[in-house]
């Protein structure tokens, strides 16, 4: 990401041009379309082990798995990242981001995103402050 020193995003402002977002920098990080299938490839980490999580492309379908093998099942790709998304919603104002810049918008607004349980749904978001 290119965070100047000292960069760090408001809570609750808006990413949409309403009001600066970003304070301690000349200009924001600029967003970039992404054209990767999984949202979440820097940011999904897996709970119990603490590592990042890695895509897995299995049986035709996107998910995500742990790395260290701890968990013996895939995750579906699409509803963590739409868990994820709708949680950035409501945090930041984004619904005028198009799908392209959404990896982009999401490495601005979060450290990581810890699967915490089997279930796409129960996630612990760590934001950047």
């Amino acid at each position: 990401m290119n965070d100047g020193p000292g960069a760090r995003l408001l809570s609750g402002t808006s990413l949409c041009g309403r009001r600066a977002a970003w304070t301690n920098t000349a200009r924001p990080p600029r967003m970039a379309a992404s054209t990767d299938p999984y949202l979440l490839r820097t940011l999904l980490w897996c709970g119990p082990c603490d590592v990042p999580m890695h895509p897995h492309p299995g049986r035709g379908q996107r998910t995500y798995k742990c790395g260290q093998g701890c968990r013996r099942i895939e995750l579906p790709a699409e509803a963590i990242e739409s868990v994820t998304w709708t949680a950035a919603e409501r945090r930041a104002h984004l619904a005028a981001i198009r799908a392209p810049f959404r990896a982009s918008v999401l490495e601005q607004l979060l450290v990581k995103v810890v699967v915490v349980a089997d279930a796409p749904d129960d996630l612990s978001f760590i934001w950047r402050t």
